[in-house]
């Protein structure tokens, strides 16, 4: 599908030479982020021949905690495997913001500067159902190893999820 018949809030992903391209358009949250999962991280898994990961976010106005642990996780398995790194290009600001409130500024490659998207770009279909706590949890692990702000802000998050894998029930509030 050609980039410019998408959807308001999508995920479209694409591949050259250089390697795979996001380009992340409105609000991402969640539902959004295990189709990436599935189509770019499981192919990290199984090569060191991806020279780079490229996230376009300058039409991104909002992007959740599950979304950012994933770019986080890409960039990581992208070191392991091959040595690149994922790139974020064109971040919107309300996109520097969230990066900022989290800490991660200094720990994602960050670059003003775009790049042409490959000619395919495909749109990435959301999930029917909600991501399973196991995917969450581990894109908040991701998230949660790279600063002091993110560990914060997540740990609450990390306890429920392995609570709820766990087969137990997450924390009631009493009054």
């Amino acid at each position: 599908m050609a980039a410019g018949n998408t959807r308001a809030d999508t995920v479209l992903l694409g591949k050259d030479e250089r390697g795979y391209f996001i380009a992340a358009r409105g609000s991402i949250r969640a539902v959004l982020c295990y189709p990436l999962r599935e189509e770019l991280l499981d192919r990290l898994d199984g090569t060191a021949d991806i020279p780079g990961v490229f996230v376009d976010l300058a039409d991104c106005r909002y992007m959740d905690s599950t979304f950012i642990g994933l770019l986080v996780a890409i960039d990581k398995k992208l070191q392991n495997t091959s040595g690149g790194r994922l790139r974020v290009l064109r971040p919107s600001p309300e996109c520097l913001e969230l990066f900022q409130q989290i800490g991660l500024q200094d720990f994602l490659l960050m670059e003003e500067q775009g790049m042409a998207l490959p000619a395919d770009m495909s749109e990435l279909a959301e999930e029917s159902e909600k991501p399973g706590a196991d995917f969450v949890l581990k894109a908040h692990e991701a998230l949660m190893e790279t600063s002091e702000e993110a560990r914060k802000k997540f740990g609450l998050l990390k306890e429920m999820l392995e609570r709820k894998l766990r087969g137990g029930n997450p924390p009631q509030d009493t009054p």
